[in-house]
């Protein structure tokens, strides 16, 4: 049997005895209360072109080639996931400002297709930033590829020949995450 003086949780060192048990303890509380004040959402300025967009973490950004409306268009993209949410903020480009509507509804349906949307919501707001036309504010609820439920709030509005998207995908929204990232959007 062993006797507390040669348990693990002390070590004696040139005549020291040193408790490991209070160390940990002391390492454990320190940790513990450094998480705590690591916010979960840890907002931070992002560009998409000439979107600027608040964003809760450090995005990935990426440029793919996708098919909206007949055309092949570059899509420029910001991503991050935070809190249970995934925050994106995404721009193209058309070549004729009368493929605008036909290329929202397009991207719109694609979005909608892909969380396989049931209920969706539309709301149109007008823009608070200048050269902005009014967007309409989607919120939908559906499903990931793995059945697990989502729901999501999606933005699209146009300046000039340019399409913005943002959006905030989450098992469920909550204004902390929603308010932050949509009231900040804004173009430069």
């Amino acid at each position: 049997q062993r006797h507390f003086d040669q348990s693990i949780w002390r070590h004696s060192v040139k005549g020291h005895v040193v408790r490991y048990g209070c160390a940990l303890a002391l390492l454990v509380t320190v940790v513990w209360n450094l998480s705590a004040c690591t916010p979960t959402l840890n907002w931070r300025e992002v560009r998409v072109d000439a979107l600027v967009a608040m964003l809760p973490c450090k995005p990935r950004r990426g440029t793919r080639n996708v098919q909206l409306a007949g055309h092949e268009l570059p899509m420029d993209m910001a991503g991050c996931e935070a809190g249970g949410a995934l925050f994106a903020v995404s721009h193209v480009r058309v070549s004729d400002v009368a493929a605008i509507n036909p290329t929202v509804a397009a991207w719109r349906a694609s979005a909608m297709a892909n969380m396989h949307a049931t209920a969706v919501q539309d709301k149109v707001e007008l823009p608070s930033f200048h050269g902005a036309v009014p967007r309409t504010v989607v919120r939908a609820q559906g499903a990931r590829p793995d059945a697990n439920p989502v729901q999501a709030q999606l933005v699209w509005f146009t300046v000039g020949p340019d399409i913005y998207h943002a959006a905030v995908y989450a098992n469920h929204l909550s204004a902390d995450m929603t308010e932050p990232f949509f009231s900040d959007l804004r173009v430069r």
